[in-house]
């Protein structure tokens, strides 16, 4: 929520191309369900023989449903028996497909779950398992699905991520975790949980790649647009639509257990409500406040700071003011590599604090 985050355009329209289909079979079960169990004719009829036949694979004989295919069944007989309102259903749903287009339209909230949770366990059996088959080995054909870019898979989308990442999570702004050969340090995230919005699951701006400490100790089901209502939706940063590094204020400020440890406090002016809502989400400001008091050598010096001195001075004796400088310098850096190296926000606001409050001590303990 901090950084922008974009999944490019190749990779975004050939997932959107999976999603639609997604959305495809759930407006087809919701609207003019089957007056029997799922054929594989009533798939061909309506995906084509190629991917009809993925379908199938998947659903299978009557006699033998896999667990899918009993969901098919049950959502659309469900659909059958309350009519009216699943294609009320079915409209939210396509409403809220639209989300990373209407996020800044004034008004603009999810509609699904909403009024129809009864509906959600029924959705969520039927939109859960495209994410458990993006996350496969095998993904999504390109020749089934009509891609333009190869087979689309779990992997692929983190990895397109990756460039415009420079190793930095776009949630904590701390490191997003190495790739290895056969395995990445990141996590697929996505921002609306699919266990309360399933209907979003797999939607290419809805998934975005964090660190694991974000995605599997902080975040985990966390909503930080509470239930996507209007003021939830206000009220929060968004990984691709609304980053929120150059909208929050950072300050590092005494803390009240020792007077050479500082605290973290994070702020957006703008909208009070973004900044509360990351810090709760993402415990930032004592994550932070912990990580800079870490790196701290104990005389209230950064080790940021007693590295810039040795790599500058190289053991010269420097007077005072090349020591303001220093900092002036190091205060500097760090605000323009924000996201583009690991923990710029939290190193910037320390380092201003140590200028301010501890100039005279940090001069005395590195002369």
């Amino acid at each position: 929520m901090l950084h922008k985050r974009e999944l490019p355009d190749n990779e975004f329209e050939d997932l959107n191309k999976v999603y639609r289909i997604k959305r495809k079979l759930l407006y087809w079960l919701l609207r003019t369900p089957p007056t029997e169990s799922v054929s594989k004719e009533n798939l061909e009829d309506l995906f084509g023989k190629k991917l009809g036949s993925w379908f199938w694979m998947r659903i299978r004989q009557p006699s033998k449903r896999t667990q899918f295919g009993q969901a098919i069944d049950m959502l659309a007989a469900k659909a059958r028996s309350e009519n009216f309102e699943a294609k009320q259903v079915a409209s939210a749903i396509r409403h809220d497909a639209q989300f990373h287009q209407k996020w800044h339209s004034p008004g603009f909230e999810l509609k699904f779950p909403g009024e129809f949770n009864e509906w959600l366990d029924s959705i969520k059996a039927v939109a859960e398992p495209f994410y458990d088959w993006l996350a496969s080995e095998k993904g999504f054909a390109k020749d089934v699905f009509g891609l333009t870019g190869g087979d689309m898979t779990r992997s692929k989308i983190m990895q397109a991520y990756r460039p415009q990442s420079l190793g930095i999570c776009g949630y904590c702004d701390g490191p997003l975790g190495e790739i290895g050969s056969k395995a990445d340090a990141n996590d697929c995230e996505h921002f609306f949980p699919k266990s309360k919005w399933p209907h979003l699951a797999i939607h290419p701006a809805n998934l975005f790649t964090s660190c694991k400490g974000c995605n599997e100790t902080w975040k985990l089901d966390k909503t930080p647009m509470g239930n996507a209502d209007e003021a939830g939706i206000r009220g929060t940063y968004h990984p691709s639509l609304l980053g929120g590094a150059s909208l929050i204020s950072v300050v590092a400020k005494q803390s009240p257990d020792h007077p050479m440890r500082v605290c973290i406090e994070i702020r957006d002016e703008s909208v009070p409500e973004r900044a509360q809502t990351l810090v709760e989400t993402l415990d930032l400001e004592a994550r932070w406040s912990n990580d800079v008091n870490e790196k701290m050598d104990g005389r209230g010096v950064s080790v940021f700071v007693s590295k810039a001195f040795q790599d500058r001075f190289r053991g010269q004796a420097p007077v005072e003011a090349e020591i303001d400088e220093l900092l002036d310098d190091s205060i500097i850096w760090a605000r323009k590599n924000i996201s583009k190296e690991e923990r710029s926000i939290r190193l910037a606001a320390a380092l201003q604090y140590q200028k301010d409050c501890h100039l005279a001590q940090i001069i005395q303990e590195l002369l």
